[in-house]
Parts: structure tokens; C-alpha cells; sequence
């Protein structure tokens, strides 16, 4: 192994990390009954954060001077997420560490991932091309420090070889 990961882009995305949710489906309504439709849509909360995570991605001063995409076209990419959640209120008793702590329930680290690989992907190709390009991931979940605030930190390596 000749070449080594260069960092691209570091962001912490503020709020409660979002699990990419189960496609939703609705029937459109036609002038003629051959005329319906089915058609599929993400939920509102799963696109809202998609959003916020490819405007904060899209116009991060870490992307400035950088040529766009960051990542050619058929070069491999490493995305690390960190999805740190609320603390529950039980959690704040001094029998637990300040620091943080392992999360291991619902919302699946695999769902969060996801969407904030549809957020990356997103941001209108600033990152990468195709989401294909993901190489390695790395994600992680944990519960916020005491009086810590709930947040993603995703990281962007380019394979420099």
C-alpha cells in the first residue's frame, strides 16, 4: 500500500442525528383510473437533514480552494461519521462518565449513515461524483459529554496514491 488517506474536509452538523427513513409511498390521482400512479418519497425529517448536511458540506470554508469536486472522478474515498446523540436525562447521575458513552439502540449507526451519504451526495457533486466512490466507511455512535449538545462530525479523505 503505496499511497495514504489526505483529509478533504472535516464538519460538524448541528442537531440530533437523523436515521435515513423507509421509503414512503402515494397513489397520484389521475383524470382516468389508468392514469395513477404510484410513486415514492423520502419522510420530511430524513430530507430535512439531508438538506442541512449538504448546505453546511456545499458551503464549508474547508471546500474553498479546493478544484470541485474534491474527489475526481474514479478516485476511492473514505467517509468517517461520528453520530453523537442526546444524553438521556437517566444518563446524568455521577455513576456515569462525563465523557462520552457508547450507543448501542435505535436509530441503526447503518440508517444514519446512509443519510448522510444521500447528504454528501446531495450537495450537487462539490464532494465527489457518485456516492460509489466510497471506498471505506467508518461510523461510530455514541451518547454527548454532560452538558454536551447533540451532533454528526463527518470526515472526507481523498486516496492519494
Amino acid at each position: 500500500m503505496a499511497g495514504k488517506w489526505v483529509e478533504v474536509i472535516r464538519e460538524t452538523i448541528p442537531g440530533q442525528p437523523v436515521a435515513k427513513g423507509r421509503p414512503r409511498f402515494r397513489v397520484t390521482k389521475g383524470v382516468w383510473k389508468k392514469d395513477k400512479k404510484v410513486v415514492s418519497y423520502t419522510d420530511a425529517k430524513t430530507k430535512a437533514f439531508e438538506s442541512l448536511v449538504a448546505r453546511i458540506l456545499a458551503t464549508s470554508t474547508q471546500t474553498r480552494g479546493q478544484p470541485r469536486p474534491m474527489c475526481g472522478e474514479r478516485s476511492p474515498v473514505r467517509v468517517d461519521i461520528v453520530a453523537i446523540f442526546q444524553r438521556p436525562v437517566v444518563m446524568h447521575g455521577k455513576k456515569y462518565p462525563d465523557g462520552l458513552i457508547p450507543h448501542s439502540v435505535r436509530p441503526d449507526i447503518d440508517n444514519v449513515a446512509k443519510a448522510c451519504l444521500d447528504g454528501i451526495q446531495a450537495a450537487n457533486g462539490l464532494i465527489w461524483h457518485d456516492d460509489g466512490q466510497v471506498q471505506c466507511l467508518r461510523a461510530e455512535s455514541w451518547y454527548a459529554e454532560k452538558g454536551g449538545i447533540p451532533r454528526t462530525e463527518i470526515a472526507i479523505y481523498r486516496w492519494n496514491g
